[in-house]
């Protein structure tokens, strides 16, 4: 049976033998695990060899869309990758927007790509509707994202989607990214160095197939309800004009508004949390730069660059190169402690290592991601440092979950000292610190318990689980007490809904979706049946198969508990409710709490063989 929201292909690609073959999308799959995260994990799960290193032949990459993407519906652009991911050594995801791929690569036909092998030499990969090619790419090897990007959309005429690394994957640099349309990142665990190390520079797709939806009366009255809840949404204008500074006002808006010449949005996004910016005096003058977001250009000013002008330059040459500015600052900071205690020769860190000098940044930038000196072993971010530097350089090492840098948390990037589901959730992501509580109440944010209410039910949380997350002494409703563990179950659930249908996970754009119309509105588009309770299953097997998976490349209890032992000392993490210290125990407590909310068991976090059974995973 056909669906609609499906392109209805999956395509293989062998970069080995040069093999690509086409086959259809076992629909029977697409409708246990709904698309987008949940069906590429599948797909992962099925494709990728068990022990297979994250850099070796045998990793796959499988990149996927879900149904709602390119069917127009508000924020429908999200893009997933799944691999295995070097910083890691974990199974996970890496998900973003982006202009055009998401859209055009359902236009081709394919709903989903599976990558694997190693080519001989730099190739990139090209997708014409249902064609699908390798091709050289020698011009491209040793070019920077931006400069390859456009390079390939000169090929063809735009519209057009673009996934490309810079020199930071081709060297193999363990915390490099690929970039979507050079405007998204599929960032966090290494994801660009595999792309490196199966020398594949790029993927490009443009396809003019289109996509069907099952209902189109059912599909239209709800497009029009949805948008027209957006546009009479109070503070739309104050998102569109200040974008993520909205919610991270890290500097004055009369800065921003030095350099702002436009947003840029998501394809079908109503906000747009990118941004065209325009240096308008000094050294950089003219230089016009397409980030992620208004927050990624001044981050470099949290770790010291003051020049707002230098900030900018610094980001747009780590983008550039492919590099996670978070944990390039996190390795920098590393390095320089090891070169005070003496662990690192000072004359190895040449020039010296200063994060608030621009000058000596933008040099080491460049000698990470061209692995030159000691930015050989810096490249390898926290797991080669410490491999070179042996276990005791450790202590010294900036706080670090599954080898990545949490960038929330005491001492990190973004100081927030409460203690909830994101903060939780990495800790116990597979693929380690990344934003996937997908905009639940304790997200960024200190909220009164009492309107937790309203946010449960947008994510589609039972009412019996409500009362085991809001628990109360003797029914005083003045004493309740938040149980993130418990909480944080349904905050994946709510992250793997949206991801799994195509929806962005920003909490600015999902606070217009619920559960129940996202099961309404995936009905009217594929044609599928599913109530909420259904959606819930789906949802549940998708986020269990993932645990499975890293359970099958032996990823042990202890994983999920790093526990950064400066998380508990003087101006750590405090409790969310009574802001009190957290102390290693209670997390542990969450912990088992989480597994116990999905019936996991407790100590192990091994699904039960009653809930495999339950969700047809057996």
């Amino acid at each position: 049976m056909n669906y609609g929201g499906f392109a209805g292909k999956v395509l293989l690609v062998d970069l080995t033998s040069k093999e690509i073959t086409q086959e259809p999308l076992d629909m029977q799959l697409a409708v246990k695990f709904i698309g987008g995260l949940g069906l590429t994990l599948k797909l992962a799960y099925d494709n990728i060899t068990p022990g297979a290193g994250a850099l070796e032949p045998e990793n796959i990459i499988a990149i996927g869309a879900g149904p709602l993407v390119g069917t127009g519906f508000p924020s429908t652009s999200r893009v997933f990758a799944v691999s295995k991911l070097p910083s890691s050594d974990t199974i996970g995801w890496c998900g973003a927007g982006g202009a055009d791929f998401g859209c055009q690569l359902k236009n081709t036909g394919f709903d989903h790509i599976i990558i694997k092998g190693r080519a001989d030499k730099p190739v990139f990969l090209k997708i014409i509707d249902d064609q699908a090619e390798i091709c050289d790419a020698d011009d491209l090897w040793g070019r920077g994202v931006e400069e390859t990007s456009l390079d390939l959309w000169n090929r063809v005429a735009r519209p057009a989607g673009v996934i490309s690394i810079g020199q930071g994957g081709e060297n193999l640099s363990t915390f490099s990214m690929a970039f979507i349309d050079r405007i998204s990142t599929l960032g966090r665990g290494g994801l660009g160095a595999v792309f490196g190390s199966k020398n594949l520079k790029a993927i490009l797709v443009k396809g003019s197939q289109g996509i069907q939806v099952a209902d189109r009366k059912e599909y239209k009255r709800l497009h029009k309800e949805l948008t027209r809840e957006i546009r009479d949404y109070p503070y739309l204008k104050e998102w569109q004009d200040q974008g993520m500074l909205k919610s991270f006002p890290i500097v004055p808006m009369e800065t921003y508004d030095k350099i702002k010449k436009r947003h840029v949005a998501c394809v079908s996004c109503p906000f747009g949390c990118k941004d065209i910016v325009e240096i308008k005096d000094g050294e950089y003058k003219g230089q016009v730069i397409c980030s992620s977001s208004a927050i990624n250009l001044f981050t470099p000013q949290i770790y010291g660059i003051k020049d707002y002008r230098e900030s900018i330059k610094l980001v747009s040459i780590l983008d550039s190169f492919g590099l996670d500015f978070f944990e390039f600052f996190a390795v920098i900071t590393f390095a320089m402690k090891l070169v005070e205690k003496g662990v690192i020769r000072k004359e190895l860190a040449d020039p010296e290592i200063k994060l608030d000098s621009f000058e000596s940044m933008k040099i080491w930038a460049t000698k990470t991601a061209l692995r030159q000196g000691l930015g050989d072993v810096l490249a390898g971010g926290f797991k080669g440092m410490i491999q070179e530097f042996g276990e005791e350089s450790t202590q010294y090492a900036p706080a670090m979950i599954k080898g990545i840098h949490p960038y929330a948390g005491p001492g990190s990037a973004l100081p927030w000292s409460l203690f909830g589901t994101m903060e939780l959730g990495q800790v116990l992501d597979p693929r380690g610190p990344h934003v996937g509580s997908g905009g639940s109440p304790t997200y960024f944010a200190k909220r009164p318990l009492d309107v937790f209410y309203k946010h449960f039910q947008r994510m589609g949380i039972p009412g019996e689980a409500v009362e085991r997350i809001l628990t109360a002494e003797e029914s005083d409703e003045s004493e309740k007490s938040l149980k993130v563990g418990t909480l944080l179950k349904y905050s994946h659930s709510w992250f793997s809904t949206l991801g799994s249908i195509g929806i962005c996970a920003r909490a600015q754009v999902n606070r217009f979706y619920s559960a129940e119309l996202c099961a309404d509105i995936y009905q009217a588009v594929t044609g599928i049946e599913t109530s909420l309770d259904q959606l819930r299953e789906r949802v549940d097997r998708v986020w269990t198969l993932y645990r499975l998976m890293n359970l099958r490349e032996n990823l042990p209890r202890e994983t999920d508990q790093p526990l950064p032992e400066r998380w508990f000392k003087a101006d750590g993490f405090k409790e969310y409710v009574s802001e009190k210290p957290l102390s290693p125990e209670d997390v542990r407590q969450m912990i088992e709490d989480y597994y116990a909310e999905w019936g996991w068991d407790r100590i192990t976090g091994e699904p039960s063989p009653a809930i495999l059974e339950k969700l047809g995973l057996v």
